[in-house]
């Protein structure tokens, strides 16, 4: 599985990536896009070590924090962690780390919602989908979104646009995982 999900990710975001950079522009520094497909195709090119791989490549905070869902998707992959679990733990170590929580427009508003949404990859993904749209009302209270006017409302997080997408790709690649 491992084999064609990271690649099939790298393809994705390859489409992803201005999108993902203009989403962050209006909030952020406007790199989001290419950091992540810069992390996603180290960990294609190292399957066994992904998360590792993600995070030195694509470095900074946003490499640190998108390595645990990259690390959390290995684990399911591996049949070591079922998805729920695997997500929920992610989630709560992002939590620490960015000291944010549900509601302060980050990956974490997909995030937990896609941890809350059981084992199935699908559900999960709509959930994360659902979360992702959601951060478009609300006021950032994390990140560099909270110092932007009307600290991003009007704006989806790019960070939960990126978690929805790596779990949609993760359902549709999912039928195979234990």
């Amino acid at each position: 599985m491992s084999q064609a999900f990271f690649p099939s990710l790298v393809k994705r975001f390859e489409q992803l990536e201005q999108q993902l950079n203009k989403l962050d522009a209006a909030t952020g520094d406007g790199d989001h896009g290419t950091t992540i497909l810069k992390g996603l195709r180290a960990a294609a090119e190292a399957p066994d070590n992904a998360a590792k791989s993600f995070r030195r490549a694509a470095g900074g905070a946003s490499g640190s924090l998108f390595s645990l869902v990259v690390g959390a998707l290995e684990t399911v992959m591996t049949g070591e962690t079922p998805l729920d679990a695997a997500l929920s733990r992610a989630a709560d170590r992002i939590g620490q780390m960015g000291q944010a929580k549900a509601g302060d427009k980050t990956m974490l508003d997909a995030l937990i919602p896609a941890a809350g949404a059981g084992t199935d990859p699908r559900a999960a993904a709509a959930a994360a989908r659902a979360g992702a749209n959601a951060t478009r009302d609300l006021a950032a209270r994390r990140g560099r979104a909270k110092y932007v006017e009307g600290a991003g409302v009007g704006h989806l997080d790019a960070g939960a646009v990126s978690v929805a997408e790596i779990l949609e790709e993760f359902a549709e690649r999912g039928q195979s995982i234990p």
